[in-house]
């Protein structure tokens, strides 16, 4: 669990709020293409990354009309086996394919951030996020922890900052096209986030 003082950070809940692209609900100008499918919103992409064997899911996810109904479509399908040990690099692939899909927004949103902890605010899911609990937000962040984890890749010109390094960790199915070998430098970022669970 972690706390964070709520004055100090850039905490993001709402789309249209200060810091709302970071939501994986915001939509995006650029869509980002992903296999045969265009993708108008991270979250949208994410639940398709649950069913890399069922590229039927894959496609009605990509078609659904709006991020809740996306995540609608993967929550009515069986997830395979060790899901959740996949989970959180599967966002980092996500965080990254937004990126490259709209680099000037998404390096803008980062820079503007400073040295500030990005936290996702969520009053039902502590692990993705972080509960207000008065001056304070607890959680786990690990949303907000995989963007500031971009935002030092970015800034360093680290590899790791890319999509392809992170897919390559991944099952994919259709959504990847050729990926590249994970590279050894990119480990300790991975190691700082699995070493509390993530």
């Amino acid at each position: 669990m972690r706390t964070y003082d709520r004055h100090a950070v850039c905490a993001f809940r709402y789309t249209r709020a200060i810091w709302g692209g970071f939501s994986n609900f915001y939509p995006l100008e650029c869509p980002i293409h992903a296999g045969p499918w265009l993708f108008h919103t991270a979250e949208a992409l994410y639940q398709a990354c649950k069913h890399p064997h069922r590229p039927d899911i894959q496609a009605r996810i990509a078609h659904a009309p709006s991020p809740k109904a996306a995540k609608a479509i993967a929550r009515a399908a069986p997830l395979g086996p060790g899901w959740d040990a996949r989970r959180a690099d599967a966002m980092r692939w996500v965080l990254r394919m937004k990126r490259e899909a709209q680099p000037g927004p998404v390096d803008r949103w980062l820079d503007a951030t400073g040295e500030r902890p990005i936290v996702e605010v969520s009053v039902h899911d502590a692990w993705w996020g972080a509960r207000p609990v008065g001056e304070r937000y607890l959680g786990r962040n690990v949303l907000g922890r995989l963007w500031m984890e971009l935002r030092q890749h970015v800034r360093e010109s680290d590899p790791a900052a890319r999509a392809p390094v992170w897919a390559r960790r991944l099952d994919l199915g259709p959504l990847s096209g050729a990926q590249a070998p994970v590279l050894a430098g990119s480990a300790r970022w991975v190691s700082s986030l699995e070493g509390e669970g993530v």
